[in-house]
């Protein structure tokens, strides 16, 4: 079991069991975003942009945005609906950039303010 205050899907012991954050959150519709981490150096932010677009584009509309958060650049790539990202996640659950392997997560969808309350 992972760490049960960073998964977003547990609720007190309701529902399934934690899956350390990395399963679908029991209610929630999946998610049209994609994660990539673990990005090489040596890549431009425009060849990470490139390169995700060339890999995730035959799974439907997409768009792609490189980001520069504290501790690390990550790509997001943003699908239109659920299934064309569940399909390129489980198609593509890796990608290589200058022979490094990058890591691709799912971001799931966050639960709105109401259903804490």
């Amino acid at each position: 079991m992972g760490d049960r205050r960073r998964s977003p899907g547990f609720r007190g012991g309701r529902g399934p069991p934690d899956r350390g954050g990395r399963g679908p959150p029991a209610d929630r519709g999946g998610y049209k975003v994609l994660c990539v981490s673990s990005l090489h150096l040596k890549a431009s932010d425009d060849v990470v942009r490139d390169t995700l677009y060339r890999e995730y584009k035959k799974y439907g509309d997409i768009s792609v945005r490189v980001m520069h958060e504290p501790d690390e650049r990550v790509a997001y790539v943003y699908f239109r609906n659920f299934d064309d990202a569940r399909d390129a996640k489980h198609a593509k659950g890796r990608i290589i950039l200058f022979d490094k392997p990058a890591m691709v997560e799912a971001v799931y969808e966050s639960a709105s303010r109401e259903e804490y309350e």
